[in-house]
This record gives structure tokens, sequence and C-alpha cells, in this order.
């Protein structure tokens, strides 16, 4: 006669299965389960899991404008030995400098 067993009791077994170094028909040997009705019971709670696992979604369409205020770079341009070099006007004084006794 075979056990009559709950949902909890299955979940228990199907994760206890999961966890153990056996293989599926040795646990199901060892704990007087047909490696059939084993199946089907895990099949059974884990559609049960999804199904419940369902939400209603609705879809929205939303959509959100940015405009991005660019303020014009200037620039300026530096004449050092028919080189013509154009740089953003924020260019530090220090690295000006440096470039210009590069050029030099």
């Amino acid at each position: 006669m075979t056990k009559q067993r709950t949902d909890q009791e299955w979940q228990t077994l199907i994760k206890q299965s999961e966890s153990s170094s056996l293989s599926k028909v040795a646990f199901c040997k060892l704990n007087d389960i047909s490696i059939s009705t084993f199946y089907a019971k895990r099949q059974r709670l884990n559609e049960t899991v999804t199904s419940q696992g369902f939400v209603k979604a609705e879809i929205i369409e939303k959509t959100t404008k940015y405009q991005a205020t660019q303020t014009p770079i200037t620039h300026m341009t530096l004449l050092i030995n028919h080189v013509e070099l154009s740089i953003p006007q924020s260019t530090p004084a220090a690295y000006l400098a440096e470039l210009i006794g590069a050029l030099s």
C-alpha cells in the first residue's frame, strides 16, 4: 500500500533529493517512492508554483522628452611656426604654456 503524502511532504522530499548526492532512482528507492510518481509530483508542484507566480501586467507607453541645452564651445586659434591649433577657451593656462613651449 502506498503512503499518501501532502504537497508539503512532497516539496520536502523534492528538496532533499536535489541536495542529495544520490541519483533520483536511488533516492526514490531509499524513500520507497515510485520514480514515475516522484517526477509527476515534482512537475505538478513546479507548475503550481509557476502558475501562482504570474501577475497581471499592463503595458503603458510613456515618453519623456529631454532637451539638452548645449552651450556652444568657443575655440581660440593659435598660430605657431605655420601650425594652426584650435583649442577650447576653457583649456587651462598652464597646459597652454606647456604646449606653446613644446611647439616652439
